[in-house]
């Protein structure tokens, strides 16, 4: 077998993939494995030895000519389609993308042979997102900021590949030597993020090292050549810290021998994090802004998180205390910790979010419908009930009256099933999940998607009528009834 790994995301996604891929290899132990990634994060494949082969997508040879004066859209097609080319002609067998992303698709579908299989997301031949398995439909609808999951994405990633993992799936690579020497004893500080706006400030991350100091444990600065600066800043205003500057004198895998013995690592969202899950470091990691902390934080056995809105509203001083009482053995109250099974960090819910979990739960779990505890719920789960049940007889309705005339009235239940998801949040993951099994609706004939499409709807009939009250839906079936009967 010939199994092709799309992960075209940045440094921290290829990294939280490491383990799906060592567990790929053990599932799969005589095939090839090829990974392709971005040029620009190549240095995040070394030590994997779970593939066989590294492939990258020249992506700047392609946006290069689009971007100039004068855009040469011939050249960067050309360079697209010698890539894609070259891909297709491997002959995968399997192919998987793990970028969940609606782009990436669309080269997941360029490089498919007719006999391969596909996991994740591509496209259908007349070019429509393709949702291929029931995780990516998952992801596609419950994943994200503002929405309910509450699953790491490197487990979303295992169960999209239907795989279990093991302990040594979460392993440091062997990598060469490392030459520096480092203290015996250290704390990691990485200084920069992923995105700027989730770092902190030279003086804010002065005010967090300041009660670090009296413990007289040095503290290594990592970082990549453009955060020099910063960390030259933060020595200037944390005198009374000692540091092994880093930063910008590492090649990324060498990150993995400065965090094998260090006693802590302390960042913001970014690569060092999850590279700390493989060595199993405990991790204490500042989230700042719109990010999912349950869904992308560390995986460490000791994983400890200090959630702030944004960098106004954190307490530097007060993540100092926080940090030095984790080198004492005590963890603050305020601390969110690392938990095992389903969910990796529990989240503090609002009795909303809880309802949304729960509900994801019962429709892709088996969990049972949490309680209705608003009126509000029960009003839209009927309002739900009834433009659900328009939409299909509009749909019965299509092979008399032909598309063209039933189209609008569908296209307005469309818009109302919408804004039912806004002002009854509680209900959000059920349209999302009705929004995603519509997405998966591929092309065929008119027939055929209009037997595809009623039994979207009758599912969602289904997992409402819990919410409906039992007059409610004897009234519907009476007026459903009526029409059939045409008195209506």
């Amino acid at each position: 077998m010939k199994i092709l790994v799309t992960q075209l995301a940045r440094l921290g996604d290829i990294y939280m993939s490491w383990p799906a891929m060592r567990a790929l290899r053990r599932a799969h132990p005589d095939a090839e494995i090829h990974f392709l990634t971005r040029p620009r994060f190549e240095g995040a494949v070394e030590g994997l030895t779970a593939i066989d082969k590294h492939l990258s997508l020249p992506v700047s040879s392609i946006l290069a000519p689009l971007v100039q004066e004068n855009a040469d859209i011939e050249s960067a097609l050309q360079t697209l389609n010698e890539s894609v080319d070259a891909l297709r002609d491997e002959n995968y067998d399997w192919i998987i993308n793990l970028t969940f992303s609606p782009a990436s698709s669309y080269l997941t579908h360029a490089v498919t042979n007719p006999a391969a299989t596909v996991t994740g997301y591509t496209r259908y031949n007349d070019g429509s997102l393709c949702l291929s398995d029931e995780v990516s439909s998952y992801f596609y609808a419950q994943v994200g900021i503002d929405k309910p999951n509450r699953v790491h994405v490197v487990d979303v990633m295992a169960s999209m590949l239907n795989l279990e993992y093991i302990e040594s799936d979460f392993a440091a690579p062997q990598v060469g030597s490392f030459a520096t020497t480092l203290p015996e004893t250290y704390l990691v500080l990485h200084v920069g993020a992923s995105e700027k706006h989730k770092s902190l400030s030279p003086e804010n991350w002065a005010k967090v090292l300041q009660p670090l100091a009296a413990t007289q444990i040095p503290i290594v600065l990592i970082g990549a050549q453009g955060e020099a600066e910063l960390a030259e800043e933060i020595q200037a205003h944390a005198i009374e810290n000692e540091f092994v500057n880093l930063v910008g004198q590492t090649k990324i895998s060498d990150i993995f021998a400065v965090l094998q013995d260090a006693e802590l690592l302390i960042g913001c969202d970014s690569a060092p994090i999850h590279m700390a899950s493989l060595t199993d470091t405990p991790t204490f990691n500042v989230s700042i802004g719109e990010v999912n902390y349950w869904e992308t934080g560390p995986k460490s056995t000791l994983g400890f998180i200090y959630r702030a809105e944004n960098e106004e509203a954190l307490n530097a001083a007060r993540v100092g205390e926080c940090i030095l009482g984790l080198l004492q053995g005590q963890a603050a109250p305020e601390l969110i910790t690392r938990a095992a099974g389903l969910v990796s960090y529990e989240k503090n819910e609002t009795a909303q979010e809880r309802f949304q979990w729960d509900l994801v739960q019962a429709l892709y779990l088996g969990g049972a419908y949490p309680l209705a505890d608003r009126m509000e719920i029960l009003q839209g789960a009927s309002q739900l009930a009834d433009i659900n049940q328009f939409a299909m007889e509009q749909i019965r309705l299509i092979p008399e009256k032909g598309l063209q005339n039933v189209g609008p009235f569908l296209d307005r239940a469309e818009e109302v099933i919408e804004s039912i998801s806004r002002m009854v949040p509680e209900l959000s993951p059920l349209i999302s999940w009705y929004q995603a099994e519509k997405v998966r609706v591929g092309p065929g004939t008119l027939e055929e998607i209009c037997t595809a499409a009623l039994d979207v709807h009758e599912r969602l009939a289904r997992h409402v009528h819990v919410y409906v009250p039992q007059e409610a839906l004897i009234e519907q079936e009476q007026e459903r009834k009526e029409v059939c009967d045409g008195t209506l």
